[in-house]
């Protein structure tokens, strides 16, 4: 995958999701979008998408969301306000996205970001540090926070880890079915 310059991320973002920042300057350092930016554009966009919206529409809005979540959840920079536009080559061909290890992708930018974190220059962490939270109180006892014990009737969850945490503290209780 090549880099690409500020305009032909431009024009690959807008042949993908049918938008394109009307201020230059929402792109910043020539590969990386604002977020705000992005939910502007999606606020627009949420009260046409209905049961009768073509697929077209469908999907440049998701990738729109896609990208969202990349830079504001799992892969964010230090200012949080950013996201790289080379998420956009995976973004081409949405039914490849379930071929991606995305959680190996998540835990390796941890790790990259949490040794440049000890670097002397560097001041902030960007971070998903709830994934490093979950796995210390997975690996270190003493770093549990207490948490009441199940009752006997309910078996374990066969959920993903931190779903565990949510289960036993009492949040999500109403968006389970």
């Amino acid at each position: 995958m090549r880099e690409l310059a500020g305009g032909e991320y431009l024009n690959m973002l807008q042949q993908l999701t049918g938008f394109r920042p009307q201020e230059e300057t929402a792109l910043a350092w020539a590969s990386r979008l604002q977020l705000a930016t992005i939910r502007d554009h999606l606020e627009v966009l949420h009260p046409d998408i209905t049961g009768d919206t073509p697929e077209l529409h469908i999907h440049r809005y998701t990738r729109l969301l896609l990208l969202l979540m990349f830079g504001g959840v799992l892969f964010p920079n230090t200012s949080r306000n950013l996201v790289s536009l080379r998420f956009l080559h995976h973004l081409e061909r949405l039914d490849d996205l379930l071929q991606y290890s995305w959680g190996a992708a998540v835990l390796a930018y941890l790790h990259m970001q949490m040794c440049r974190a000890t670097m002397g220059t560097q001041r902030d962490i960007a971070e998903f540090l709830p994934l490093l939270q979950v796995w210390a109180w997975e690996r270190f006892m003493q770093l549990q926070p207490p948490l009441p014990p199940l009752a006997p009737s309910v078996p374990p969850p066969f959920l993903p880890l931190a779903r565990r945490w949510v289960l036993r503290w009492g949040y999500g209780r109403e968006y389970e079915a």
